[in-house]
């Protein structure tokens, strides 16, 4: 018998857990291991610990065929030991070897939260912002693994990191890269290397470049191993990569649901008009993503507010379908009385104690009560709300 049953069947996320901890037992660890079950993680009880998010390799593992289930486990137990590979300490020696990564930008955010819940300490995994969404860090490949690099090893090294970056970006181009597009005129584009590194080669400028795209790129990458590219004013291919995009964030390892644009040297996030055909199913997309981030942190900060002993009023990203034209739009409640942080939504709804609710588009409260919101650096983006709207305030936003 191999480390899991045979059956057909996945196991239960506790089950597979259990297994893994068993599996990375077998093949030599020692420490002792705490498994998180509402964060579905595993932690190291030594200093600094070992930290493993079991999300992806958990949908990654239930997604593969019965046959290959062993060897993707034997590749993730041999993932659990990359913290102990040695990363050269010059930077000349580790240069062959960097790359860049590609993430959601929430992925580090997050991980940052996180960190900060359970240790009191500040994330050291620098980035660099890709539009609103997305983020790349630096890597270094390992044959089984990616070890991300932190700050304290890029001022070992003596090197910032962006001068780290363009030596990873240089390195990528060397990697074998495979595109599938159209054979004449303009269409779509996907990268279909499937080697970790798809979703990174959206820093390939000059190849996307050479892509026969009406308009300026667009681009999308729903999970990572998938990149699709198509052009801005082609219709057709905006629809394609929607429906490619939905697809591929059913798939283990999903990314991003929002789309970019290559405006000259930089991506910056993108939505067609609300008259294009593909507006609405690109709009979904985003929510979806938005929306689980925003649960994401709401679960992270109430943890976070409730160890420090602060009465911090954390709003949900709420989404509602009109029911005469199915159009999705969301909200959150801003209430009197209540100090709290509010995610960015299409309308905020006023609630005081046995009274309707105010409803007003985001956009049209802002003029109104615009100074009573003060930006957070957080994302994604939350707004401190720390009083409530005068009844003349709220008066002026009801004759918007």
């Amino acid at each position: 018998m191999g480390l899991f049953s045979r059956s057909s069947e996945p196991p239960t996320k506790d089950q597979f857990a259990k297994q893994f901890v068993a599996a990375v037992r077998r093949a030599g660890e020692k420490r002792k291991i705490v498994y998180d079950s509402q964060g579905f993680l595993l932690t190291t009880a030594d200093e600094p610990p070992r930290r493993m998010f079991l999300g992806n390799i958990y949908a990654e593992y239930c997604s593969a065929d019965k046959e290959h289930r062993e060897k993707a486990l034997s590749r993730f137990v041999r993932s659990w030991f990359v913290a102990e590979k040695s990363i050269p300490e010059e930077f000349e020696d580790a240069s062959h070897d960097l790359l860049p990564a590609v993430r959601e930008r929430a992925y580090f955010e997050l991980a940052a939260l996180m960190m900060e819940l359970e240790g009191g300490k500040q994330s050291d995994i620098p980035y660099q912002p890709i539009g609103d969404n997305l983020a790349v860090a630096l890597v270094y490949d390992l044959p089984d693994a990616m070890q991300t690099i932190p700050q304290p090893r890029l001022d070992q090294w003596g090197v910032t990191l962006y001068e780290a970056l363009e030596v990873a970006r240089q390195n990528l181009t060397k990697l074998p890269h495979a595109f599938i597009g159209p054979e004449e005129g303009e269409g779509v584009y996907m990268s279909v290397t499937n080697d970790n590194y798809d979703a990174c080669r959206l820093l390939l400028l000059d190849t996307i470049r050479q892509f026969h795209v009406k308009g300026d790129p667009v681009a999308m990458i729903p999970n990572r191993d998938t990149l699709i590219v198509t052009g801005e004013d082609d219709v057709d291919g905006i629809r394609m990569m929607a429906a490619l995009a939905k697809d591929a964030l059913q798939k283990p390892r999903p990314m991003s649901g929002l789309a970019l644009r290559l405006d000259g040297d930089e991506w910056v996030s993108w939505m067609p008009p609300a008259s294009h055909p593909s507006y609405d199913e690109l709009h979904n997309l985003q929510i979806r993503a938005r929306g689980q981030h925003y649960h994401e942190q709401k679960q992270l900060l109430d943890k976070l507010h409730g160890k420090k002993g602060l009465d911090i009023f954390t709003a949900s990203f709420t989404a509602m379908q009109d029911a005469s034209t199915g159009k999705i739009w969301t909200y959150c409640v801003w209430g009197k009385g209540i100090h709290s942080l509010l995610p960015r939504v299409d309308k905020l709804a006023f609630l005081e104690k046995d009274q309707q609710p105010l409803l007003v588009d985001w956009e049209r409260a802002e003029e109104v009560v615009g100074d009573l919101m003060e930006e957070v650096d957080m994302y994604p983006v939350r707004y401190r709300a720390m009083e409530y709207p005068t009844e003349a305030q709220l008066q002026a936003m009801r004759d918007l």
